[in-house]
């Protein structure tokens, strides 16, 4: 097994680097493929809640996402087209879940089905492949913060695992991850703050403040976690341990990229405000 993982990590670490460092298209495969085969382990987890959803749609959606993030022009420049296209593709999005329950002419579990595609589609698509996009895309620093998301995140893991598994003695108490320890969460938070403090200082000084480093360093590593039960909640109710096996020893993309569902929404819009 732990072959497996570190063999893993050498093929895929240095590929992931290239396409942040690079971006543009390269970035937009990445984040694409990531998506895809996120939707399609999602649509798989459907069926063990006796819902099979096809991930054809679903993923063609999630994929969408990507595209409008980087052909369109930022949701914060003056472009007010720009809104009108992306609340556009939401409407089809809506449209579809519903369209497609109604037209198979059946009700039950079907109110059950449309909330599984939209639930999806939303946040695998919208809050992490679109907003990865425009992380990525942000201005002229779009690099540094983007390996500023990944550094925290990925640090604030670590040091959860390595800590709870050492010396973590209480439990949070949650059926959704029972392994996770009160002093794990901690040193969790507290490593994503200082790495966040460090990176800013040196790599993005006169950008973000002190202040304003301690506070996304902070919110990351709570956000980071929160992603990671949220992708546990649904594997736990689908009744399996990984969400896939397309990644040898690491489980599948939405096990490696929970954590990255909701701090990247919320890093392009505190920067955004800022």
């Amino acid at each position: 097994m732990f072959w497996r993982r570190t063999l893993s990590v050498v093929i895929l670490i240095p590929f992931v680097l290239l396409a942040i460092y690079f971006g543009r298209w390269l970035f937009l495969i990445l984040i694409s493929a990531a998506v895809l085969m996120m939707q399609v382990e999602y649509c798989k987890l459907s069926q063990h809640f006796s819902q099979k959803l096809n991930p054809i749609v679903p993923a063609a959606l999630t994929v969408g996402f990507c595209l409008l993030a980087y052909f369109l022009d930022s949701p914060t420049a003056d472009n007010p087209k720009t809104s009108i296209y992306i609340f556009g593709f939401l409407l089809v999005v809506f449209i579809y879940a519903f369209a497609s329950s109604i037209y198979k002419g059946e009700v039950t579990g079907e109110l059950l089905t449309v909330t599984l595609k939209l639930t999806g589609i939303l946040t695998i698509g919208w809050a992490f492949g679109y907003h990865c996009i425009l992380l990525r895309q942000f201005d002229e620093i779009g690099r540094r913060i983007v390996f500023l998301l990944i550094g925290t995140i990925w640090c604030s893991d670590t040091a959860a695992y390595l800590i709870g598994k050492a010396v973590g003695k209480h439990k949070l108490s949650t059926p959704i991850s029972p392994r996770k320890t009160i002093e794990g969460t901690i040193a969790g938070f507290v490593v994503g703050t200082l790495v966040s403090i460090v990176y800013c200082t040196f790599l993005l000084e006169g950008t973000i403040s002190l202040i304003n480093a301690v506070f996304i360093g902070l919110l990351l590593s709570v956000l980071g976690q929160l992603g990671d039960l949220s992708v546990s909640l649904m594997k736990r109710t689908a009744g399996v341990k990984d969400s896939g096996d397309f990644i040898p020893g690491h489980g599948g993309f939405l096990d490696r990229c929970d954590s990255l569902i909701f701090t990247a929404p919320f890093l392009y819009y505190y920067l955004a405000l800022h």
